[in-house]
């Protein structure tokens, strides 16, 4: 389920992108040699040639995305980030581009420079907007109570809550918590902020069974780094999503596999 969710959004981005890309070509194409954003001064070239390079930037552009990590899915991701990771990829991706195009073009035809840097900034605005709509339109549909994912929080002390607080707030990441596992005694049977307290972290398996979560978030003190480690280990057999939230600042050099969460890491 969880793959599918993911595969749904990439191929809805990825769409998005090969559709920016396409119209980006004759957009930038009519801006330079029809509106003339610079005099035009060796004549009209043939918008031809100009569409022979669709199939080669539907190849390129969306292979630099890839390994610029636009296409690895995360429901928490800022827009400012997701923002700068397609300039600076469509920005190489065009730099790859030239660079081809130097070496390998028609006969007696040069590719005009000021036509790739039109290219790039239209680039940019198209898939910017493809993507915030499809953002959009997901997080329209999460608010409303579809395409959402469980999630159990391990942890129900002040970290744990703060957690739930923040996924409260933003509905639009599209998490439902059902519920905390923790092991004081006096959070059993309990519910905090709303959320039921579900068992103790021997119960992680059988929760997420019965429960049908996708995801786990543990948001346990530093203090419990040892069984922290081991229920990371006993979520990764259950195969669901996991998250560790850290609550000291020496968890950040965890950073490549930590995401943001308004303000958590």
């Amino acid at each position: 389920m969880i793959e599918r969710r993911r595969q749904f959004q990439v191929v809805l981005q990825l769409v998005g992108d090969l559709l920016a890309l396409s119209l980006a070509v004759p957009v930038a194409y009519w801006l330079r040699f029809v509106i003339e954003v610079q005099p035009v001064t060796k004549g009209l070239p043939p918008v031809s040639m100009y569409l022979n390079l669709i199939p080669v930037v539907l190849v390129l552009y969306p292979v630099v995305f890839y390994f610029q990590g636009l296409y690895h899915r995360r429901r928490i991701r800022s827009r400012f980030d997701e923002g700068l990771r397609v300039v600076v990829a469509v920005l190489l991706a065009t730099g790859i581009l030239a660079a081809g195009l130097t070496f390998y073009r028609p006969p007696d035809f040069t590719y005009s420079r000021l036509f790739l840097v039109i290219f790039a900034g239209v680039d940019i605005t198209l898939v910017g907007l493809f993507r915030w709509a499809v953002a959009a339109s997901l997080a329209r549909i999460r608010r409303s109570g579809g395409n959402l994912q469980r999630v159990l929080v391990v942890g129900a002390g002040e970290l744990g809550r703060e957690v739930v607080e923040r996924l409260d707030v933003h509905r639009e990441y599209g998490f439902v918590v059902v519920g905390f596992l923790d092991d004081d005694p006096g959070r059993q049977q309990r519910d905090i902020h709303g959320v039921p307290v579900l068992g103790t972290t021997k119960d992680l398996t059988e929760v997420v069974r019965s429960h049908h979560v996708d995801q786990v978030m543990i948001a346990l003190p530093l203090a419990a780094h040892y069984r922290t480690v081991q229920l990371v280990r006993q979520a990764g057999e259950l195969l669901v999503d996991i998250k560790v939230v850290p609550d000291v600042l020496q968890y950040y050099v965890m950073k490549a596999g930590i995401e943001d969460l308004d303000g958590l890491p």
